[in-house]
């Protein structure tokens, strides 16, 4: 008996047996922000995706999200530092770090970048649950499509105001289409920068959803199948909204799944609640050694295996070896892509 999980591992309904289950299962995250930095905390010291006892890697949490540590983010999401935003660290190392310091026996994989159509397989075919900790529905949509296919299990999470919602979906149950049958227009939700968040309710929210999660890992019901669960964190009230599968739902009834297959370009977006326009990947790996070389003669350049950051006295940008560019300073994409034509040459 291990005396780290020693309390957990008491429980009737997981003991000793139960914790092995979850040292070897394997779990994506699919954004390390709000939500999905309390998910991965709470997953990784419940003991979820540790090494074997010869060292080998038995279970996994793997950590995707293609942003940096901002000072704005830390009153709400866990695992981050000062010390990360002064570094401008991406989120999914920063964690990932953070969580081998808690426990040095996890088995923690970062993934710096997009979760895209064309990677989806590659970073969630080989896990047994994918968590939601995404802001948009685009990517959402995109889990979905793929877990429903692969009759792989993916909760739903989300955290906007003072309200939080979770959904579980499972194999032969209704799917987040069911709820969301189509890409929500632009601008018709509300967004962390619109509504603002209340970090409590993140912690409310991603508390249900980390046991139900730990519940689908040993095998037992997930009491939240079939329904959509929201919280107003400010009343403290909660709702149960039924959700029946619907037989023309175009993913899990008619199984359709177009955000594998067609999924939108990735366009300019404005980034929630900074003055910051984050560009899409050119479509080619950036020489981020030579571009540090190149534009040192503007600013501050910091390097790192990951990222290059420029400070000009107008604008920090930020320069991805995937190629993606987030460009400070502005909120405008057409002047972000001018922006980085004239830095970059592209």
């Amino acid at each position: 008996m291990s005396e780290r999980h020693l309390r957990q591992e008491r429980l009737p309904q997981i003991g000793v047996d139960g914790q092995t289950k979850l040292a070897r299962a394997r779990v994506a995250i699919v954004g390390v922000g709000a939500t999905g930095s309390h998910l991965a905390a709470m997953l990784g010291r419940a003991g979820v995706g540790r090494r074997g006892e010869s060292g080998a890697p038995d279970g996994l949490l793997r950590l995707i999200d293609r942003d940096i540590v901002e000072l704005s983010n830390l009153p709400r999401q866990t695992l981050f530092t000062q010390r990360d935003v002064d570094d401008v660290r991406p989120k999914a190392l920063a964690a990932a770090e953070a969580l081998s310091a808690i426990d040095p026996e996890l088995n923690v994989e970062p993934v710096v970048g997009d979760l895209t159509a064309d990677r989806a397989e590659e970073l969630l075919g080989n896990v047994d649950l994918v968590l939601d900790g995404t802001d948009n529905f685009p990517t959402r949509l995109l889990v979905n499509d793929l877990c429903v296919r692969d009759r792989r299990p993916f909760i739903y999470c989300g955290a906007v105001g003072l309200e939080g919602q979770l959904l579980v979906v499972t194999p032969g149950g209704p799917c987040l289409r069911c709820y969301v049958p189509e890409l929500p227009p632009p601008g018709s939700l509300p967004t962390c920068e619109t509504a603002g968040v209340l970090g409590s309710v993140v912690a409310q929210v991603t508390s249900l959803v980390a046991t139900e999660a730990v519940k689908l890992l040993l095998g037992a019901d997930a009491l939240r199948a079939g329904e959509v669960f929201v919280i107003d964190g400010w009343r403290g009230e909660t709702r149960h909204l039924k959700l029946p599968r619907d037989p023309a739902c175009p993913c899990c009834g008619a199984g359709e799944h177009p955000y594998l297959t067609e999924a939108p370009a990735a366009e300019a977006t404005q980034l929630c609640g900074k003055d910051a326009v984050q560009l899409p990947a050119s479509g080619a790996r950036v020489d981020l050694d030579e571009a540090a070389q190149r534009l040192a003669s503007l600013g501050d350049v910091h390097l790192s295996r990951f990222l290059l950051r420029l400070d000009t006295p107008e604008r920090r940008v930020l320069l991805f070896a995937d190629g993606r560019v987030v460009m400070g300073g502005t909120r405008d994409p057409a002047e972000a892509r001018s922006l980085r034509a004239r830095l970059l040459g592209d």
